[in-house]
């Protein structure tokens, strides 16, 4: 993140979300390429966000 070029920690949910079971992603088996296009998701709404250890690396 900028200005210190500062790196977004964000864990993934341990639960498993039964919605997106059967949801096939293209990325799918690439942890590195999954976890940016996740980050990307999340902080493009981060208006949305409120989990606070989140919110307090953010400084939002």
């Amino acid at each position: 993140m900028e200005p210190n070029d500062q790196y977004l920690c964000i864990v993934p949910a341990r639960n498993v979300d039964k919605s997106t079971d059967k949801l096939y992603l293209p990325f799918e088996g690439d942890r590195g390429l999954s976890m940016i296009i996740s980050k990307a998701v999340l902080l493009a709404e981060d208006n949305k966000i409120t989990d606070k250890t989140i919110l307090s690396q953010i400084k939002r």
